[in-house]
Parts: C-alpha cells; sequence; structure tokens
C-alpha cells in the first residue's frame, strides 16, 4: 500500500490514470480468479472495485477536449460497467473475462501515449 501511494504522489496526470488501469485490471483478474472459484459474484469486492475505478475513469474524461475519443471510452466504460453487472447477476464468467480483455486493450494503448 506503502508503495501505491508513494507511485499516487509523484504520478503526472497520465500516470494517475495509468494506476487506475493498473487497479482496475487487478481487480478484474482477482475478480476471475474468484469466478473460476465457483464463488457467488454478489457483493464481491474486487467486481465493487473495478466498478467504482470504471465510474472514476468516466468521471475524469475531458469531453472538451478530447472529442470523438472522450465519447467513445465514456462508451467503452459504460458498456464495461454493464458488462459487470451482468456477469456478476448471471454468474458469466465469460463476460467478466471480455470486460477484463477490453480494458487491458485500453490499457496498453494507454500506456503508447505516454508522454516524453
Amino acid at each position: 500500500m506503502l508503495e501505491l501511494k508513494s507511485r499516487v504522489e509523484s504520478a503526472s496526470p497520465h500516470g494517475l490514470v495509468g494506476l487506475l488501469y493498473e487497479e482496475l485490471i487487478r481487480s478484474l483478474d482477482l475478480a476471475l480468479f474468484a469466478a473460476r472459484k465457483g464463488h457467488d459474484l454478489s457483493g464481491n469486492s474486487h467486481v465493487a472495485k473495478a466498478i467504482s475505478i470504471l465510474v472514476a475513469l468516466e468521471g475524469s474524461i475531458d469531453f472538451d477536449a478530447g472529442g470523438e475519443l472522450a465519447a467513445t471510452l465514456a462508451r467503452v466504460y459504460s458498456a464495461c460497467r454493464k458488462g459487470l453487472n451482468e456477469a456478476t447477476k448471471n454468474k458469466d464468467e465469460q463476460k467478466l473475462s471480455e470486460v477484463r480483455d477490453a480494458i487491458g486493450d485500453i490499457y496498453y494503448a494507454w500506456q503508447a501515449l505516454q508522454p516524453a
């Protein structure tokens, strides 16, 4: 936890979003692990954390500066939240995995945009 606090304190705005993606992926991976072990995802803290991070990411979008990319990200985040809710409700490990893959793709693209 201390390492994360240090990383947050020293991160640029771009880096902070990257940290959110890392925590989101970690939460989704832990939720997937739980699902594969047969655990019920209703009330799962990892799913709840993932949804909270998606809300934070969506709230951080700069629609004025982001143009069409901002609108696209907002739609993706919304779809991921809905996907997590569906996965939880229907005990659908495949849907959870699809959300994880989508976020992974966005995170890798975000990393590629790292400012110099």
